[in-house]
């Protein structure tokens, strides 16, 4: 009988890895210096490591998934004149090395400003520099816990990764192929119904996660997921090309959701119903979206498939 824990390191497996990210910030940062001239900067503490880290696998591949946001205290030294204050950094995330750095003081006086605008300017580079190893670090020292070892962990089955250029396509209305997002003049229209089914090599439950969980819609999105799985919960995904909101869920079997394209008439939406059927070794989907814009109706199809169902499937399998 197979080993439904991970056959082939295929299922989704995840580690929280948030303690070992304080443990491993503290280390990391605390001492770090810049110098310049007649002016040396520190960090001297790492004040506060808050939000998401988690290590996951997926079709034989780890995925490090986190967002966090990190507080730091700092001294800097002029001559005689020493200052000290706070860095906040709001974001350090997987999917951005662009770091923004909020940076006080606790004097306001003249001879402290050179003293920020040094920290501001130089220790702040020191410490992104230090961020950008956090991911592969991360999981070199946790990712060994996450495999099954043996012949069981290989896989022959292979996927085409979704590049960037996917979410980038969609939040400009683009399809690909002959298809497109076609926009309408008129307030007046038709509608039709699409039906979907696909079936993807992982269990219901994952797989309700995966299409409602903010941190693994970003993966195979490509882009920050403002979305959240509790019902009356309004989502927006591709910079805001898709927006809907939750109207019923039943975690690991059906989502029920309003749903419109950006291009779409205003204020229309339809209404999409995705039904998870837990199979032996799969699970199969089934989407029933009605109220699509009659000449909507092939890039929906088109949209359902290349964006979600196939981006999905180059992420996790």
């Amino acid at each position: 009988m197979a080993d439904w824990r991970n056959v082939g390191n295929w299922h989704w497996k995840e580690k929280n890895c948030l303690a070992w990210a304080k443990t491993y910030l503290e280390s990391q940062l605390t001492g770090l210096e810049a110098k310049g001239g007649d002016i040396s900067a520190k960090v001297t503490s790492v004040e506060s490591v808050t939000g998401d880290v988690d290590l996951n696998i997926r079709k034989g591949r780890l995925l490090a998934i986190y967002d966090v946001e990190l507080k730091l205290e700092w001294e800097a030294t002029k001559g005689d004149e020493k200052v000290t204050g706070k860095i906040t950094v709001p974001e350090v995330a997987h999917d951005t090395d662009a770091y923004v750095y909020e940076v006080t003081a606790t004097s306001t006086s003249t001879a402290a400003l050179p003293l920020k605008d040094f920290v501001r300017a130089q220790l702040t580079q020191v410490i992104g520099q230090k961020l950008g190893n956090f991911t592969e670090d991360l999981k070199k020292e946790n990712g060994s816990e996450m495999y099954i070892a043996g012949d069981s962990a290989k896989s022959s089955e292979t996927s085409t990764p979704v590049s960037g250029q996917v979410a980038k396509d969609f939040k400009e209305g683009k399809s690909g192929g002959t298809t497109g997002v076609a926009k309408t003049q008129s307030a007046t229209f038709g509608t039709v119904v699409v039906k979907q089914t696909s079936e993807f090599m992982c269990s219901a439950s994952d797989l309700y996660a995966t299409l409602t969980d903010p941190q693994r819609v970003a993966v195979w999105t490509r882009a920050q997921a403002d979305i959240k799985p509790e019902v009356n919960t309004k989502f927006r995904l591709f910079g805001g090309h898709i927006e809907g909101e939750f109207t019923a869920l039943v975690p690991g079997k059906r989502i029920e959701q309003t749903w419109r394209v950006a291009t779409w008439p205003a204020g229309h939406f339809s209404k999409a119903t995705i039904e998870l059927e837990q199979l032996s070794n799969s699970t199969r989907l089934s989407l029933k979206q009605t109220g699509v814009p009659l000449n909507e109706e092939d890039a929906t199809k088109a949209n359902w498939e290349r964006y979600y169902w196939n981006s999905i499937k180059g992420s996790f399998g």
